[in-house]
């Protein structure tokens, strides 16, 4: 996306120094046919005099955020012990890639190597440091297929939750969507600039009459560093924040922590990543509910949204109970319920004449005791490699995967690894289908299209305990696994 300044109401500039490594050192190459897998490992003609190649990615590299309830100035720090899982693809799932040679892994928090590895599939556990984000560095045969993720679980007298988040690589215009305006919430959002230069980064926040008035002011992220704000200084207590981020001058990896603590009694916590870039088609694909929920949408421009959602299943699509239809001014943010559907992962899909964004939340309460709650985004499609991996635990987590294929029919490989056993599962979806498979305490899960002309959403609802359940959302990232070469030679 274009780097933009934001002029207007509720702008927050924020000057970022060079920050800690995001950026993905690799790039995706495209599907070769609609036959799937990552692009072939082989030569294709390019320009006269020029050979173009898809060639294993020989470096790759995603940031997790860091302890995200920490690095706040005049605010209490709250300790959370998170952790980092990061993993290479086993090569089954790279397709006809064959990296070759040597390799390795490193976890990086600051200065510190956390962790290394060079056993591809193996998943790496790592710790972080309070207050700084941690970089996932892979080079040589360890680099195609890398995934990492940053996860903590507590239960206490003032907080309670589960944050599952995807280690990614940064953006310029990023859209968040958490929190609310009742007693006892807090939000926090996390920012780390990649690059070598100061990078300008304006934060503007819209709730249900339109765009926020923000105190705030700036502030300055030292080299390799981050920057923690208060979200509530910019948002009050609105009912339904959007946060936008844009980067000019670079580009900055964003989340949002939302943690609730409901007079005494601690209702949940979760962290939470961008949604796909505003559209007309959203797709939430990982919607996991309890018994309730509503669906958070933003509209970017000054036109009113009118907004339809329905459900996606194993058997096609259907309107979301209630009817599913929305109207939201421009500029503005609007909440569409979810009721009556039973406790499952599904998928949701939301069109509008206008774009907009959206991401859902879900309760998962009983009345008034202890609780949790998940916040799920909307996310683009992907052709290539989708994967996470995970932190071994002291508790051990139920993970919950769905799939959905949109704009088209799609056959997909999921392949996990639990306990150390790998296990792979072929899935045929038509279009407009999701399905969900319970992958119990997996260490890591990747998701390939193997045929079909369907855009691929994937995430994991992930679980601990079953009486009162902590619960997160964590959609899947896509990896790299080629990047194109050219190389030039003498014209016949």
């Amino acid at each position: 996306m274009t780097p933009a300044r934001l002029v207007g109401p509720g702008r927050l500039v924020l000057t970022a120094a060079a920050g800690t490594g995001l950026v993905a050192l690799a790039t995706l190459s495209p599907m070769s046919d609609a036959g799937a897998g990552p692009a072939r490992a082989g030569a294709t003609s390019g320009a006269a005099g020029t050979a173009v190649a898809a060639a294993p990615v020989s470096s790759s590299s995603v940031s997790c955020p860091g302890p995200e309830l920490s690095g706040v100035g005049d605010v209490d720090d709250i300790e959370v012990p998170a952790r980092i899982g990061a993993a290479a693809a086993p090569e089954d799932v790279l397709g006809p890639v064959e990296p070759t040679g040597d390799g390795d892994l490193v976890v990086r928090s600051g200065s510190s190597t956390a962790a290394s590895s060079s056993d591809r599939g193996a998943t790496t556990t790592a710790p972080t440091l309070d207050g700084r984000a941690s970089d996932v560095v892979a080079a040589g045969t360890m680099a195609p297929g890398l995934a990492a993720t940053q996860e903590w679980s507590v239960s206490r007298d003032e907080i309670r939750g589960l944050a599952t988040v995807p280690c990614a690589g940064p953006g310029s215009d990023l859209w968040l969507l958490a929190g609310g305006g009742a007693a006892g919430r807090q939000e926090r959002l996390v920012l780390t600039n990649p690059g070598a230069n100061e990078v300008t980064v304006d934060v503007q926040a819209f709730g249900l009459k339109g765009p926020l008035v923000s105190p705030t002011g700036s502030t300055v992220v030292p080299a390799h560093g981050r920057v923690a704000l208060l979200v509530d200084a910019v948002t009050g207590a609105e009912e339904s924040p959007a946060v936008r981020v844009r980067a000019s001058g670079g580009s900055v990896r964003a989340v949002i922590s939302d943690i609730w603590l409901d007079g005494s009694v601690p209702a949940g916590a979760e962290t939470t990543v961008p949604t796909a870039a505003p559209s007309t088609r959203q797709v939430i694909p990982a919607a996991m509910i309890s018994s309730s929920g509503s669906i958070r949408i933003a509209v970017p421009d000054a036109q009113q949204a009118v907004v339809s959602a329905r459900i996606i299943g194993k058997d096609g699509a259907a309107p979301l109970p209630g009817g599913g239809v929305a109207r939201v001014p421009g500029r503005s943010t609007g909440e569409l319920s979810v009721t009556g559907l039973t406790q499952n992962m599904y998928a949701v899909e939301l069109t509008s004449d206008v774009p907009i964004v959206a991401s859902l939340f879900a309760s998962w309460r009983k009345g008034e005791e202890r609780g949790d709650f998940v916040w799920a985004p909307s996310t683009d499609g992907a052709t290539g490699l989708l994967g996470a991996a995970f932190a071994t635990a002291d508790e051990p987590r139920r993970r919950m995967l769905s799939v959905v294929s949109t704009a088209g029919p799609s056959r997909v490989a999921v392949t996990w690894r639990t306990g150390g056993t790998w296990t792979t599962r072929s899935i045929d979806l038509a279009q407009d289908t999701s399905t969900a498979l319970d992958l119990g305490a997996a260490e890591s899960v990747w998701v390939r299209r193997t045929s079909g002309t369907g855009e691929i959403r994937s995430g994991v609802g992930s679980m601990v305990g079953r009486e009162q359940p902590l619960v997160s959302v964590s959609p899947l990232a896509e990896s790299a696994v080629t990047s194109t070469v050219s190389r030039a030679h003498p014209a016949s």
